[in-house]
């Protein structure tokens, strides 16, 4: 089996995404690859009564430079150079499985919460990148 050359670490911007940014790094150093970062935006939908609409370009536009900011200093935090780097908007799920067939990625490291209840129930991204990604992916146990 060779081993992996690119990296894609999808993480959320909060401290279990750093962790999962750390475990990304470990194994970017352990097999020598590129490791890149990918925060997405997601759609908001706002309720304005009878119909759902999607929130403004200005809102949008406010959160994905927000979440660039939060996403900037994760990297100056976890020492990523900010080149490799990206936020992106629209759904998580598709939008990693599209980076990394685009990025030509041979790993996706993203965090995993286990779910029980009715949660189980409702889809969510982690497991859609697992069973749709076009490459292998490494997903990190994160607590409830």
């Amino acid at each position: 089996m060779a081993s992996y050359q690119h990296i894609l670490a999808a993480v959320d911007l909060d401290p279990l995404g750093e962790r999962v940014l750390r475990r990304a790094q470990d194994m970017a150093r352990l097999f020598g690859a590129r490791l890149s970062v990918l925060h997405v935006v997601e759609f908001i939908p706002m309720d304005s009564g009878d119909a759902l609409m999607i929130a403004t370009p200005d809102l949008n536009r406010q959160l994905v430079e927000q979440a660039q900011q939060q996403a900037e200093e994760l990297c100056v935090r976890c020492e990523v150079p900010k080149e490799q780097l990206l936020v992106q908007q629209g759904s998580a799920s598709a939008e990693i499985k599209r980076l990394a067939k685009e990025r030509a990625v041979d790993l996706i490291v993203i965090g995993h919460h286990p779910r029980r209840g009715l949660a189980a129930l409702f889809s969510h991204t982690d497991e859609h990148v697992v069973q749709r990604a076009p490459c292998d992916v490494l997903a990190i146990r994160l607590p409830d």
